[in-house]
């Protein structure tokens, strides 16, 4: 009986409209964001020529600024590629290597070091004409990117955000020289990631509040039945699920209180609590392996089911919020 309940509450869910937008963002998404790494993931073996212009959706890495050549490099991560440019942006020349997984950018003096774990691709930085290969470890290498962050800008200096490259005038204002179309968000994977995750957390509130109305209409049942204060105990004949129930209560209780001290704590001494996430997940995990066993064998009424539903959903909701607690307290603490 219960699980034809719970397959009934999960086909209701289609009959709000609302739930196939936040499906489409999940599935589109998804396609898009495969697409786009796919489009940007370049293993070019003619490392030694001069390549066309990058203009695959790849995020910009880094941008290096040779100032006595006069020349910028936009460097692009997954493709291991780099564009050249003048400070006015027109372009010269582009070089590209096999495919390089998180792929760094130097300039030294008179060259252009393209390099990963183990290999390091040498051109001239004026020409781009390929110079050597070499062990990566034979060089003195920073195994740094150079990010420019935007803003107090300097006149003349070079900045870049995701898809643009700017040049700084004299009144602080920022003239775009490279610039890439707009659809190239269409394929950037961090969006897509966000927009994924919004379709499920859209499914999850749907799911949520659907189930959140079937738990007031028992609460109202047992409160016109007996006009008294409503407890978990009394909405239970079943002194297993009522313990399963109030444990997934206070386990909701901790997760926020951590969720809350986490952000607090990032902002002010440095998420030192963000390890408290391996304890509370490894706990999580075992706690409903138990749970899911447990709840499988539980023969209870409806009512007692979609009580316990409704606090078992509340507890994987408390948890979610509990991790990304932990992104928000690293994002505010760096």
């Amino acid at each position: 009986m219960e699980n034809n309940k719970i397959r009934f509450k999960c086909k209701d869910l289609f009959k709000i409209p609302l739930v196939y937008l936040f499906i489409f963002m999940i599935f589109a998404s998804g396609v898009m964001g495969v697409i786009g790494r796919s489009l940007c993931m370049v293993d070019t073996q003619d490392y030694e020529n001069l390549q066309p212009e990058l203009t695959a959706p790849d995020e910009i890495k880094t941008v290096l600024h040779h100032e006595p050549l006069g020349m910028i490099y936009v460097c692009y991560n997954d493709a291991s590629y780099v564009n050249a440019y003048t400070e006015n942006g027109e372009f010269l020349w582009a070089v590209s290597t096999p495919y390089l997984r998180n792929a760094y950018f130097e300039i030294h003096p008179e060259e252009l070091v393209i390099y990963g774990n183990d290999n390091a691709y040498i051109y001239n930085a004026q020409s781009g004409a390929f110079i050597r290969k070499i062990p990566s470890n034979s060089l003195d290498l920073s195994y740094d990117w150079e990010n420019e962050s935007t803003g107090e800008f300097q006149a003349g200096e070079i900045y870049f955000s995701t898809y643009q490259v700017y040049r700084a005038d004299a009144d602080g204002n920022l003239t775009t020289i490279v610039s890439r179309p707009w659809w190239h968000w269409i394929f950037n994977f961090g969006l897509c990631w966000m927009v994924g995750f919004g379709g499920f957390a859209g499914v999850g509130i749907l799911l949520f509040l659907e189930q959140r109305k079937a738990y007031k209409k028992v609460v109202e049942q047992q409160t016109a039945e007996a006009p008294t204060k409503v407890r978990i105990k009394t909405l239970f004949t079943n002194r297993k699920a009522r313990v399963m129930t109030a444990y997934c209560r206070v386990n909701a209780a901790v997760h926020l209180v951590y969720a809350a001290l986490n952000v607090v704590f990032g902002l002010w001494f440095g998420g030192i609590l963000c390890i408290g996430i391996i304890p509370l997940a490894l706990h999580f995990i075992v706690v409903n392996v138990i749970f899911a066993n447990m709840s499988d064998r539980l023969s209870i009424p409806e009512e007692e089911r979609t009580v316990f539903d409704h606090w078992y959903m509340i507890g994987w909701g408390s948890f979610i919020i509990a991790f990304l607690s932990v992104i928000v307290a690293v994002a505010v603490a760096v």
